[in-house]
């Protein structure tokens, strides 16, 4: 039954991504990024330091555009993160099980203009992704949840 509903995920996941003239808003409670999964998100600063993101298909504004990358490597699992802003963002990672359990990991801060690259070195079927806003002052220099 767990692999129907993680078929089912991943199916959903590929369709959304097949379709190059729809966005699609993200859920700042959560959005999923499988392996091999690039995901494009324009990124709309809101005045309580929260970032609304909505999914594009493609990057048409690059100064706003953030760009989320899972990949499968041999020895693990890389997630890259790039920050066309002008200001450092936070987020929490939750890595989902082979039996569909979330499991919080820590996530590095990615300051203004750069990208930051976390690797585990385990396969993870998924990543959650949430809470994506600018770095409070505790977080601008550490990797927490």
């Amino acid at each position: 039954m767990k692999y129907k509903i993680i078929g089912l995920i991943l199916v959903a996941t590929l369709s959304g991504c097949a379709t190059s003239e729809k966005t699609q808003r993200v859920d700042n409670s959560g959005f999923s990024i499988l392996p091999g999964t690039k995901i494009f998100a324009e990124a709309k600063i809101a005045g309580d330091g929260s970032i609304d993101l909505v999914k594009v298909s493609l990057i048409k504004n690059p100064d706003i555009t953030l760009t989320f990358n899972l990949t499968k490597m041999d020895s693990g699992m890389m997630l890259s993160v790039k920050n066309p802003l002008d200001k450092t963002i936070k987020y929490h990672l939750n890595m989902i099980d082979f039996n569909g359990k979330a499991h919080n990991t820590s996530s590095c801060p990615v300051r203004a203009g750069l990208s930051v690259f976390e690797t585990w070195p385990h396969a993870i079927p998924e990543i959650i992704v949430t809470n994506i806003h600018l770095a409070l002052k505790g977080e601008k220099g550490m990797c927490i949840y």
